[in-house]
């Protein structure tokens, strides 16, 4: 299995679990926390400042009574920061950046499953992704531009941003702190569990391993 791939190949894939055991649950869960550190490092090295990075263990039950667990996570942006490095990419700055940190989190998830050699189940946690490229790519398409070779550029350099070594140890780091040592908020409830970190708990570990604020901002 590749790791690097076609836009719709990652984005969509969706193959199947096997036996859900306790081991399998919880690399599901450490998967989860891959997809929101990229996220999350996607957005420091792009010059955005973090409001809330979160996971989420959602406890429910099917048609027919068995227990189900589902994950899930989000990364709230707080406010665009000052870059340092200015790199051109054929696209808007606001437009080429909000399409490359939403393809960020898939990519860091796809790399994680691919190292662990656990299968690809991308399709339930990328939607929300797709459809934030997929919003770009239709207005890009009514201005003339074309929609699928956009989804394609920010998908490539996605892959190429979580493949540096730097920004990937600084993934996993954020992965880490979130999935072992993450805070879990107050108001719990029996179907629903939330863990966080902070944002300042992200800078420091993207300042650690040499990344700065903005380092890839587009000009």
């Amino acid at each position: 299995m590749s790791l690097r791939c076609s836009y719709f190949s990652g984005i969509f894939a969706n193959e199947p679990m096997g036996s859900y055991t306790f081991i399998a649950a919880a690399m599901e869960l450490e998967a989860t926390c891959y997809h929101e550190a990229s996220h999350a490092v996607a957005e420091y090295v792009f010059g955005y400042g973090l409001q809330s990075i979160r996971v989420d263990t959602v406890y429910s039950k099917d048609a027919d009574g068995n227990q189900m667990v589902t994950f899930g996570g989000e990364v709230r942006r707080r406010s665009r920061g000052n870059g340092h490095v200015s790199i051109s990419y054929g696209y808007r700055p606001s437009v080429f950046m909000m399409g490359c940190i939403a393809a960020a989190g898939p990519a860091g998830e796809r790399r994680y499953r691919h190292e662990k050699q656990i299968p690809m189940r991308m399709l339930g946690a990328t939607e929300g992704d797709h459809q934030t490229i997929d919003a770009i790519a239709k207005s890009l398409e009514r201005r003339g531009r074309c929609r699928q070779a956009f989804q394609r550029h920010v998908w490539s350099q996605a892959q190429k941003l979580v493949a540096c070594n730097d920004v990937w140890i600084a993934v996993s780091e954020v992965a880490g702190e979130l999935y072992y040592n993450g805070n879990v908020t107050d108001d719990q409830d029996a179907e629903r569990v939330s863990q966080f970190i902070t944002p300042a708990d992200v800078y420091r570990i993207c300042r650690q391993n040499g990344l700065k604020r903005g380092m890839l901002r587009v000009a």
